[in-house]
């Protein structure tokens, strides 16, 4: 006679271990998906990057010139 308890647990491994899986292959596909969405964001970071040195550029620029936001709209 098999113990009881044995059977269970194995029962119940079995299930952990087919839900692990099932957990492996979703984990494996969101991580293609994000791969995708962050190979398709490449460009709107390169023209995010370029409009930012240009700002810090241009802030610069006012500052060393001693003109100001307020004074260059006057």
């Amino acid at each position: 006679m098999e113990n009881p308890h044995e059977e269970r647990q194995a029962m119940l491994l079995a299930r952990i271990i087919k839900n692990a899986d099932k957990l492996h292959e979703a984990v494996i596909e969101m991580n293609k998906a994000v791969a995708e969405i962050n190979t398709a964001n490449e460009d709107i970071v390169i023209a995010s990057e370029l409009f930012a040195n240009y700002r810090r550029n241009v802030a610069y620029n006012l500052t060393a010139t001693g003109k100001t936001e307020a004074s260059v709209s006057e």
